[in-house]
Order: structure tokens, then sequence, then C-alpha cells
């Protein structure tokens, strides 16, 4: 079972967007837990309306025992929550506040590794507690930037923020950047992938469409022309990196 966290400190990235496609490609054939740590629950509403903190992180963070939704087949949700800005407060009063997480993921380790092989957590845009207790729980993050000068510095800042959090926990989480919402037509797309050409974490870009950008994963879409399934096959071939480098295949 391998932890995949989605993270950048800069709005509008596109963090949702990438988690929403990876979960969907990946349980074409593999099973996945998704967790929406983000307060504004974005994530979450692209599967739907869910109120009962039985099923959301509240009650992961509050009680250590959640109950999944089962969204479809190989695809469990633990959603998030209009008051996930009213847990960080409760979490941060907390003794070993970032290992909360972590704790959750050991007491529970055989019944998920049974269940999933991958467990993917869409951050908020911050490095505050939830986020570090995403990123020390995980095999790896991701960072996602969108064609903006101060993008590039995110990720930079992204890189610093999980190294120094390896250290600090003594882990090995490993680092990819994304690039999203590309049209190579346009210098400040080009320029960005210039820019990411030098980060050797750097793993490949996702192109400029409405087709990923909506609520309806590209993978669950019906293909009606040849720019699309192109689209669909470039993504595919980006997100299969990603997995792979999280296996250690590459």
């Amino acid at each position: 079972m391998q932890i995949i966290t989605v993270n950048v400190n800069k709005g509008g990235a596109g963090k949702t967007t990438f988690t929403h496609n990876f979960a969907e490609y990946l349980r074409k054939n593999y099973r996945v837990l998704v967790l929406d740590f983000d307060d504004s629950a974005n994530l979450t509403s692209r599967y739907g309306q869910f109120h009962d903190l039985h099923h959301t992180i509240i009650e992961l963070f509050d009680h250590g025992v959640v109950e999944p939704i089962a969204i479809s087949k190989n695809l469990d949700l633990i959603a998030g929550h209009r008051e996930v800005e009213l847990l960080k407060e409760r979490v941060q009063s907390k003794r070993r506040r970032e290992y909360l997480f972590g704790k959750w993921l050991a007491q529970n380790i055989q019944e998920l590794q049974s269940k999933y092989d991958y467990i993917l957590i869409d951050t908020e845009n911050d490095e505050g507690i939830l986020t570090q207790n995403a990123i020390i729980t995980s095999d790896l993050v991701v960072g996602i930037a969108e064609p903006h000068k101060d993008n590039v510095t995110a990720l930079a800042n992204l890189r610093s923020f999980v190294n120094d959090l390896n250290a600090d926990f003594d882990m090995n989480t490993q680092l990819v950047f994304v690039a999203n919402k590309i049209n190579r037509s346009k210098d400040n797309s080009k320029e960005l992938l210039k820019s990411l050409s030098k980060f050797t974490e750097y793993a490949g870009y996702l192109p400029d469409r409405t087709l990923i950008a909506d609520d309806v994963a590209i993978f669950n879409k019906k293909v009606v022309s040849k720019k699309n399934a192109q689209d669909v096959e470039h993504v595919s071939e980006l997100f299969e990196v990603i997995r792979k480098k999280v296996e250690g295949e590459v």
C-alpha cells in the first residue's frame, strides 16, 4: 500500500483536479482510498454531499474512528467537511499532533493493506498541521503548478518543506512536480515548462482542457474527438509515470 499526498502552498494550481483524475485512473486496476484534508471540501463535492461526521476526517482526527464511503468500484472516500478549520484548531492543542494521522494508519494498517493499494490525500494549499500529518506519512508528495510566475517558487518552497519534514521526522518521502493547465502555444506555459525542466522532480504536465478541469474525471467521459482521445492517452502516461515512481519502478 502506497500513500500519495497532493500539495502546494499556492491556491488555484489544480490539486483537486489532479487528485480526482489520478484516483479515477488508479481505480481502473487498483483499490483506492481518497481523503479530503482541504477545508473547502471541493474534492468531496465531486462525489456528492456527505454531512455525517462518521464519514469525515473530523471523526478520524477527533476520535480515531471513521467509516469510509464506498463511491464506486475500487474507490472509497473519507470526506472533507466545512468544520475542518475548527478541527485544525483542536489538533493544534494536542500532544504529538503531527502523528495523529500516522497513529490512525498504524492502528488500522492490516485492514487498510487488505482493502487498498493506494491512499491519495488532497490537502489545503498550506503547510499547516493537517498537511504535515499527511506528508510525514506519505511515500510520495505531488506538487502542482500552473503557468504563473509564483508557481515555480511555490514548488521550490514545497521541496524545502518536504526536505525539512524528512529531516525532522526521519522520513524519506519522495517528491514529483506536475505542470497543470499547459497550452504549449502560449508563452507562459512555455516558460513554466522550461523552468520545471531544470528540476529533477519534474514528471510531466496536464494540458489546458475543459475536459480535464470539470467535475467529471477524464476517464469517465465518452471520448468524442481524436483530440480528446489524445488527452486521455497523454494523462494516462503521466499518471503511470507517477505510479511507477511511488512503486520504485523508475
